[in-house]
This record gives C-alpha cells, structure tokens and sequence, in this order.
C-alpha cells in the first residue's frame, strides 16, 4: 500500500489582500502528477482543506476540481478530514456523492466512532489497508468541561478526551479488521491538532492554538496499533517526538511570511507486501512565488531589492519590508510606503508587489528578569516572554499565571485572523 499524506491547503486564503489562487493552482497539479508518477493507492488530508468556513467559489471550484482528477489518476482511495478552518457540515455536504466515486469525507468528529474507519482500496476495490479518519476535535467532542475545574484539571480532561478518542478509534478499526478477516493490514490515522513540540513558523502564533491552546498531546498518545499518523495543523514539515511515523506534512505552500523559508513538500508513506513498518519519503514541491522578508535601514532594503531576482520565479514575488528604527532616508517628499513601492515597480515591473511596509519603532524596556538586556527593544522579544515577565512582577503564579497565559495567547490568535481577513 502507498499514500500520499499531505494537510493545511487553506484553500482561498488571502495575504494582505492578495490572492493565494495561483499558486493553489500550481500545487494541485503538482500533487496529481505525484500521484500518477508514483502510483499512489490513497490520498489522505489531514485537515484545513479550506482557509474560512465560507470559502469563496474559486477555492470550492479548485477543491472539486483536484477530487475529480485525483481519482482519474490510478488513486482508488482519497480520504478527506476537516480541520479548525474547515466547516464540517460544509465538507461533509457532498459526502455521499463522494463516496460513490470512493471519496471519503470525515468533516467533523462523528457520533459512533466506528464512522470515522475508513478502508483503503485500490481501483480494482481490493482492501489495502485501513484508516481512523479523525478530524480536528472540537469543544464539544470532547466534552471536557467542568464546573468548578482549575485550568491544570481541565488541561488535563482534554488530553484524556482526545487520547480517548484515539484509543477507541483504534480499537474500532481492530474490530472491523478482525471482522473481514484484514488483521494483517496496515492501519493509520489522521489528526488535526498541536502536538507537544511542534515547531510553528516564527510569527506564527495562532497555530499553537487547539482548544485555548490546552491539551498539547505527545507522540505517545496514538496507538502503537497505527502504523502511521498523517498530523495536519503545523504549517512546517516535521515528525512528532522523534517518531518517524508521527509527522505533519506541513502546508503545501507558503501561506504567510512566517513560512518564507520553509521546504514545503508532500509526504509518501509505502508497505510491503509483508506489512512491515513503511518507509517514508518526502516529495519536495516546486516554489512558484516567492514570499520575501527584507529587514534593515532605509539604505540596506534599496540595497537587497536591487540585488533581488524576482525572475526566478513563475509567480510575482511578495516583498514585506520592515524598516528598522532610526534609519535615515529622503524620498523627495513620498513617505516610506510610497517609497519602496514605488522602487519595487521601477526596478521589478510586474514580478513584485510590496504587500506591506512596516516602520520599526524602538521601545525601551526596563530590567526584566533572566538573560533580557536592560535597554532590549520590543520588537526583538517574545510577546509570550513580556507578558510572562510582567505576570511575575504581578506576583502571579500556578494555575493563575497559567490561566492569564492561556488567555493571551487566544487574544494574540482572535487579532492575528481578524489582521489577515481584514
């Protein structure tokens, strides 16, 4: 049995504005010709098929599109799993039509676990293996939520939610094998979610997000009996806990600046004919727009945009410029925006657009505990790290502190999608 593992398309996102579409384009026909290339018997997404609820007509057109030239590809089986972007009843509206033609949606957690198991066939409809398809758990699937409870007590309650949820899964899937006499087979799982050492891109705070950002899982929450967990919600490619079978394929192409430097990839996950552990292969995807982060003194960007070759690339290449403070510059009258935009065009024409221009200010900090310098600008620290320190000067601590941070990091996630729809 071979898969193809790939997560987070945020189908119809927008950056500052622009449209992502293009380079969806690209990525969707990159991935069917993997699929056709390597001869793949199942696609499986592992969440955040679209970036809103209410996705907009070209990203359903995309979406649908990819579903109808998947399975003319040689690919028998395509599962598909909601992730928190995701409206499950919105993914789950074609489900059986879909399912006619061997497509599989799991949109959200569903009542009887036993719903979620999926087997994967070939085009011949041979049973190859079999898959606990589960979405990304809401509040309400996992009922965690106690009167009284501290915030260390409900953490906790959601770990063992989404570790029971995991552990009936699997044993679902065990039955059902047991039953057609499948036993032997490969058995995987998807997962929409944050797990314990995750490395997110720099800015990228919102991603850390799952449920309040409580319940951060380990590796060791999945069952020995899967073979493989396909993780979406991370945008990096990454294995969870050093565990070669535990990993996200990380989104497919860069959604956010944060993600300028990421190698973006899917992911090829292959058993023998004896079922032994998998071997796993990273497939890299091309670079169709360049994402590119200048950051210096008025002189230093004019500089790096001129050495910049934005032909390299099939797609403009978008440019966010963060001036640093105290730098000096004189523009006959045009503010730094007008500026620089105006250079882009001059010396790049169509292949870049300056999305946005940020002027650094310096604010100066007092003393904080630890390693932090006395005169440390703000910029250059963690938002978590301040108000970590300024808790502490409170006096806060425990379950308190605890509760604050988590607090936070909702409001830094709630302004970080409000700045992005905006």
């Amino acid at each position: 049995m071979k898969i193809l593992h790939t997560a987070d398309w945020h189908l119809g996102r927008r950056l500052h504005g622009q449209e992502l579409t293009p380079e969806h384009d690209f990525m969707l026909g990159e991935i069917i010709a993997i699929l056709r290339e390597h001869r793949i018997n199942a696609l499986v997404h592992a969440g955040d098929v679209f970036d809103s609820a209410n996705p907009p007509t070209n990203a359903l057109k995309q979406y649908y599109s990819f579903l109808t030239e998947a399975i003319q590809t040689g690919c028998g089986t395509v599962i598909i799993t909601g992730g928190n972007h995701d409206s499950p009843a919105a993914l789950n509206a074609p489900k059986y039509l879909l399912e006619t033609m061997n497509i599989h949606v799991v949109g959200g957690a569903t009542e009887d676990v036993k719903d979620e198991i999926i087997p994967i066939k070939d085009t011949s409809g041979n049973v190859l293996g079999y898959c606990a398809a589960v979405p990304f758990l809401r509040d309400k699937d996992l009922r965690y939520s106690l009167p009284g409870e501290s915030d260390d007590e409900r953490s906790k309650r959601i770990v063992e939610g989404i570790r029971g949820h995991y552990e009936r899964a699997a044993t679902a899937a065990l039955e059902k094998m047991k039953t057609a006499n499948h036993e032997h087979l490969p058995l995987i799982a998807t997962g929409h979610l944050f797990a314990q050492g995750g490395i997110t891109g720099d800015l990228d705070t919102k991603e850390q997000i799952h449920v309040g950002n409580l319940g951060q899982i380990g590796a060791d929450a999945f069952p020995e009996a899967f073979s493989y967990v396909a993780l979406g919600h991370l945008h990096r490619p990454q294995r969870v806990g050093k565990r070669d079978m535990v990993r996200y394929s990380g989104s497919p192409v860069p959604l956010d600046f944060s993600e300028r430097d990421d190698g973006k990839e899917v992911v090829i996950v292959e058993w023998n004919k004896n079922n032994n552990s998998p071997t796993i292969e990273s497939v890299p995807l091309t670079a169709h727009r360049r994402l590119m982060r200048c950051s210096g003194t008025w002189s230093e960007i004019e500089t790096e945009l001129n050495a910049y070759d934005a032909s390299k690339y099939a797609l403009p290449t978008f440019a966010e410029l963060r001036i640093l403070p105290n730098s000096d510059g004189v523009f006959g009258g045009m503010n730094a925006d007008e500026h620089f935009r105006s250079l882009a065009e001059k010396l790049h024409g169509a292949q870049m657009l300056v999305l946005r221009v940020v002027q650094e200010r310096a604010h100066v900090l007092p003393a904080f505990s630890g390693n932090a310098s006395t005169d440390a600008r703000l910029e250059e620290l963690d938002r978590e790290f301040v108000f970590e320190e300024l808790l502490k000067r409170e006096g806060r601590k425990g379950s308190q502190m605890l509760g604050l941070q988590q607090t936070y990091r909702e409001l830094l996630s709630l302004l970080n999608e409000e700045g992005e729809a905006a």
